[in-house]
């Protein structure tokens, strides 16, 4: 059963707080410096912590770092044409470990932005900051890509570009999408990672808070629009979400 609560708070780690860890996983309204926020607060899904999904209705938010406290991993989350939920724990490759991950609205400060940035607002998930990425030459290049369920999928890159990052689309005025032919076979590999090694998810998440339109691009050529058809019969994604993470208190 869907539960839906109008609580202006500032996260659900505060609805949490608040409630005395009462709190049921549901859709909540937030008040985060700004416009009304509408998300998921997934209570469930792993002990000690919340994850936050922002409703892709969104137009707008002040301070997206309220809601969240931890920026080691993102779950990126997916549903698929059967209706299936997946979810991966996005981290960073060993290369750059330490190094903290980035999510921001509509914005894409220290990385290189969406080339579909048309169809704004958007979610950008950074990676690996720009300024980390040496470009080629004079080299040396440099290794590439991100940890999906605890193993790194990596590569070198061969053109200096320093894109690494994940972005949901929200596409508000419906904008057509903007698409160049995928890269080769490892860069492929790379970039559906987040597919071809999702598990279950253990607590699905209403459908309506996935985005349709998403955008992937990493150096040398690793660049995945959502029109993208996986093989191994996974088919086309119906959908993508982030989940933010918190620690509850303990």
């Amino acid at each position: 059963m869907l539960r839906v609560f109008v609580c202006l708070s500032g996260s659900c780690l505060d609805i949490y707080t608040i409630s005395g860890g009462t709190a049921v996983s549901g859709v909540y309204t937030l008040d985060v410096a700004g416009p009304d926020v509408v998300v998921y607060c997934d209570f469930d899904s792993a002990p000690g912590c919340v994850f936050t999904y922002i409703s892709p209705s969104t137009t707008s938010i002040d301070d997206i770092t309220s809601l969240y406290t931890e920026n080691d991993i993102v779950v990126l989350r997916h549903l698929r044409q059967k209706g299936k939920q997946y979810t991966a724990d996005v981290r960073q490759i060993t290369a750059f470990d330490g190094v903290p991950l980035s999510v921001q609205f509509n914005a894409n400060t220290g990385y290189v932005g969406p080339i579909n940035g048309q169809m704004g607002p958007y979610i950008h998930l950074g990676i690996v900051p720009t300024a980390l990425i040496k470009p080629v030459p004079p080299g040396p290049a440099t290794t590439q890509g991100w940890s999906i369920q605890g193993t790194d999928a990596a590569y070198l890159d061969c053109d200096g570009n320093p894109s690494s990052y994940f972005v949901l689309l929200l596409n508000e005025n419906n904008e057509p999408c903007r698409t160049t032919p995928a890269g080769d076979v490892l860069a492929q590999t790379v970039e559906s990672a987040w597919v071809t090694g999702a598990v279950d998810a253990t607590v699905e998440i209403p459908n309506n808070f996935f985005v349709e339109d998403y955008e992937l691009h990493f150096g040398c050529g690793a660049l995945l629009y959502s029109t993208y058809e996986f093989g191994g019969g996974i088919g086309r994604i119906r959908g993508v979400a982030f989940g933010l993470k918190s620690n509850l208190p303990v």
